[in-house]
């Protein structure tokens, strides 16, 4: 009969405790990529994405003793360029990445840390060239690092290392005979601010 009593108890304080130990960030960086687009209808044509300035808003739990489960929400804003054969390399349309990514974090030394998650981006364009129809929303995969600096206190600085892969195409793209998805990789680079409720 003492069950019911423990287990009510555990439901009220144990999302007090978790709460205790969340953790939130902001990290401002920016991202570089791979060719978005690389074919040839009549001639060779490619895509490329300069440096996106990347802003990214993060908060994770405690999972286990070692391991942490959260988010991370990154808007970033890019830049593409595109060079055809026997033409000069001109500015394409800008665009804007949304992501949110579900992952999981853990220490590999006592100030270095791991991170491996999956999940949705989305392109927001000027709807012109290949954004013409409007951006694609795609599934993605991602890992990366972070360093903490050791500084006590509820509020402490990091620098992350992100990596992110997609399969790129746009509607555009396609109705224009560009078949096939484009494997896009891309890096960023932040430092950033994290608060640990105490």
């Amino acid at each position: 009969m003492r069950i019911l009593p423990t287990t009510l108890a555990l439901a009220l304080v144990l999302p007090a405790a978790l709460a205790g130990q969340a953790r939130y960030g902001l990290t401002l960086g920016a991202t570089g990529g791979t060719r978005l687009v690389t074919d040839r209808i009549f001639q060779d044509i490619e895509i490329t994405q300069g440096l996106a300035p990347t802003v990214t808003l993060s908060a994770s739990l405690p999972v286990s003793e070692r391991e942490r489960g959260g988010i991370e929400v990154a808007l970033g804003f890019g830049k593409t360029r595109i060079k055809e054969s026997g033409f000069p390399t001109v500015d394409g349309p800008d665009f804007k990445t949304l992501s949110i990514t579900g992952g999981v974090q853990g220490p590999i030394i006592s100030t270095l840390g791991w991170r491996f998650g999956a999940g949705l981006l989305k392109y927001l364009p000027e709807k012109e060239g290949i954004f013409r129809s409007g951006g694609p929303l795609l599934l993605i995969l991602s890992g990366g690092a972070d360093y903490r600096l050791p500084i006590r206190g509820p509020v402490g600085v990091v620098a992350r290392l992100r990596y992110d892969y997609q399969r790129f195409n746009t509607d555009e793209l396609q109705s224009s005979g560009f078949g096939r998805t484009q494997d896009v990789h891309r890096l960023g680079l932040g430092l950033g601010i994290e608060y640990q409720r105490p």
